[in-house]
């Protein structure tokens, strides 16, 4: 699903061994940042997060709009949404 070999290093940093979780603010701040809405909606539907996500924290993601939570439309599991900056 992803193309960027730094980001699929830093896989298990973003997702753990749980899908319940999805937090990009657990990478390195310089690709969060580099993420774009493209990047995090494949992520999204790579892993069904609509039926798996319960949290998912895009802190330090300051290049998306929030398009890329279109995979995420009548999600019944997801519960929370972080967008800060910090």
């Amino acid at each position: 699903c992803c193309h960027d070999e730094k980001l699929n290093r830093s896989s298990f940093a973003v997702v753990g061994d749980e899908w319940d979780i999805l937090d990009f603010g657990e990478i390195e701040r310089d690709l969060a940042m580099r993420l774009s809405d493209d990047d995090i909606k494949a992520v999204l539907l790579c892993i069904d997060a609509a039926n798996r996500v319960k949290k998912l924290s895009l802190a330090n993601c300051i290049n998306i709009t929030g398009s890329c939570l279109e995979p995420l439309r009548g999600s019944e599991t997801i519960e929370q949404i972080d967008l800060s900056l910090v």
